[in-house]
């Protein structure tokens, strides 16, 4: 039997498969999706759907579980408002300098 890592979403509190969540990481009191889950520091793990991210910045659970204070969550809504689709990971990758997931 195959171990699958399991992650509890922070916004409807239920666990999934860690491919079914994004991770989000705290820099400098913003909130940054980590689509390859490389960046460094303590993360949180959130559905892809938008009504997740609307109770998790309701709960104030973002800045709870990120341990920090989050004052900027304006990347992580326009991440979330344009969708989490390959093209938008992709290009959302390239600003922030990284080589997107499978590239050589």
């Amino acid at each position: 039997m195959t171990h699958i890592p399991q992650r509890t979403c922070i916004g409807c509190r239920q666990r999934e498969p860690r491919s079914a969540l994004v991770r989000l990481v705290a820099q400098q009191h913003t909130v940054a999706v980590d689509a390859d889950g490389v960046l460094p520091g303590r993360g949180a793990w959130l559905h892809r759907r938008r009504d997740c991210l609307n109770r998790a910045l309701a709960s104030r659970a973002c800045s709870r579980h990120l341990r920090t204070a989050i004052t900027d969550t304006s990347g992580l809504e326009e991440w979330f408002d344009l969708g989490s689709s390959g093209a938008v990971l992709e290009e959302a990758t390239k600003k922030a300098g990284r080589k997107p997931m499978g590239a050589q």
